[in-house]
Formats: C-alpha cells, sequence, structure tokens
C-alpha cells in the first residue's frame, strides 16, 4: 500500500479529479441503497473514502457515516464538501489496515477502490480490520479493479475466497462492472460479504 504522502500528494495537486473522481454517486452505491442492504439506522464506514463523494451521498440518505481516508488532505477536501452540503460525516484519518474505530460498531462497509491499492500480502490484515470493526450481519460492499495492472492489485475471486473465508462470510458473487468516473471508467469487480 502507498504511504500518505503520496496520497496527499495526489489530492494537494488535484491529480485525482483527472481519475477516480466524480460529480455523482455511483450507479452501483445507489442500487445498494434502492435494494435497501443497508439497514436504515445503521453505522456505515466508508474506507478509502478520499473526497469523501460517496460518504457524503449516505449521509444524504440519512445513514450515520464514518469516512476514512489515509490522506489528511483528502479529509480536508471531504469537510469542505460536508460544510457546503450542511451534513454531518465523522471523517478520520487513518489507515485501512489499522482502522480508528472500535470492535462491532459498524453495519455497512463500503469500500470503492481502497483494496486494489492493497498489496496481496497485507490483504489478510485489510480484512481482519474489517472483521474487527464490523458486527455479526454487517456487510461489505468491496468494488476494484479485475485486472492487476500498475497501480492496481486486482479484486479477484480468489483473493476474495483466500481473504474472506466462507465460514466467517456469506458472500454473493464476484461479479464484473465498469467503475465510472467523471473522465472515464474502469474494468473492475464487485462483490458483497455479510459477516456471519
Amino acid at each position: 500500500m502507498r504511504e500518505a504522502s503520496y496520497w496527499d500528494g495526489v489530492y494537494k495537486n488535484g491529480q485525482y479529479l483527472g481519475f477516480w473522481d466524480y460529480q455523482y454517486p455511483s450507479p452501483e452505491l445507489v442500487t445498494v441503497v434502492a435494494a435497501q442492504l443497508i439497514p436504515k439506522e445503521g453505522i456505515v464506514l466508508d474506507v478509502g473514502c478520499g473526497s469523501g463523494n460517496e460518504a457524503l451521498y449516505l449521509a444524504h440518505c440519512g445513514y450515520r457515516v464514518i469516512g476514512m481516508d489515509v490522506s489528511e488532505k483528502a479529509i480536508m477536501i471531504a469537510k469542505e464538501k460536508t460544510s457546503e452540503a450542511k451534513i454531518q460525516v465523522d471523517w478520520r484519518c487513518g489507515s485501512v489496515l489499522d482502522i480508528p474505530v472500535e470492535d462491532n460498531a459498524i453495519d455497512f462497509v463500503n469500500d470503492r477502490g481502497c483494496c486494489h491499492h492493497i498489496h496481496e500480502d497485507d490483504r489478510s490484515q485489510y480484512a481482519k480490520e474489517l472483521s474487527r470493526v464490523l458486527r455479526p450481519g454487517g456487510r461489505i460492499f468491496l468494488r476494484g479493479s479485475a485486472k492487476s495492472e500498475f497501480p492496481f492489485i486486482a479484486i479477484t475471486q480468489e483473493s476474495i475466497d483466500k481473504h474472506f473465508p466462507q465460514n466467517k462470510y456469506l458472500r454473493g458473487p464476484v461479479t464484473e462492472i465498469a467503475l465510472v468516473t467523471d473522465k472515464g471508467s474502469l474494468k473492475a469487480n464487485l462483490v458483497l460479504l455479510e459477516k456471519r
């Protein structure tokens, strides 16, 4: 996983706007909300929240949301958006490998493009941390690149099987989608997991 200083640089120079930022909520997250897969009174954790677009959307839908990113600059941008939108989000700076959230506190984890930056060797720690903060019956909505080509490490069925075993998680199939941004799209995979 890249250092926080790298991500701070990308947010400071605005480079993120040309790669993964988007003006509207992602269609796949809108579908999850419409299907009522998040408990109405639940707490949502948006890992790798970046400039906060999906966290803000979820808060706008009425969920209690914690937006977390390793980049302090990304969190600063997200806080500015929150102020403009007059919506409440609990913004936290931290690593997904050491999540600054108490045990069994989260009902739904949203990951749009965080895990695909985590090296396969670190994904067991990523999965362990998500499991620690997630309540039994809580869900993880994971989306990321379908290919391992710089700078991504693919989200594959094999990786999901290895790090989110079926004795600990109920899960749907790893499904191909396009992650859409304002500047284009990325061939990606999606999976919904539920902690037993």
